[in-house]
């Protein structure tokens, strides 16, 4: 192995023992806007939007989580625990999200919606000029 590699496994390894490596090394697949429709995604105040960012933060109209305890639950599933504020409440959910074969986000278990199961289409965002 190169010695630059070495250095950079050294590095993560010393960060990672402080709890900085993760977050820094990549941008999650589950990271983004998301929406239940292509015509939420266009709608800035749809409540059916939401946004993960960070990796650890999930904000929807009315309530933002802070995702703890992330974990791996198949090639591109993931168990979370998060602490979540809404509407004046404070609570905690322990959601299982996945991106399926169609490039949805799937979120099970979730900290908002009636349904225990929830699906989103990825948001294209306008590029900035």
């Amino acid at each position: 192995m190169r010695a630059a590699n070495w250095l950079a496994m050294a590095l993560c390894l010393g960060a990672s023992l402080a709890g900085a490596c993760g977050p820094v090394l990549a941008a999650q697949a589950y990271e983004g806007f998301w929406a239940s429709t292509k015509k939420d995604c266009r709608d800035d105040d749809s409540p059916n939007r939401m946004s993960i960012e960070g990796g650890n933060r999930l904000y929807w109209y009315e309530t933002r989580c802070l995702a703890s305890r992330i974990t791996a639950d198949g090639k591109l599933s993931w168990k979370m625990r998060l602490a979540c504020e809404g509407e004046g409440e404070k609570f905690r959910s322990s959601p299982r999200v996945s991106i399926a074969a169609d490039g949805r986000l799937v979120m099970d278990n979730g900290p908002v919606g009636r349904a225990k199961r929830q699906t989103y289409v990825r948001c294209e965002l306008p590029k900035r000029r």
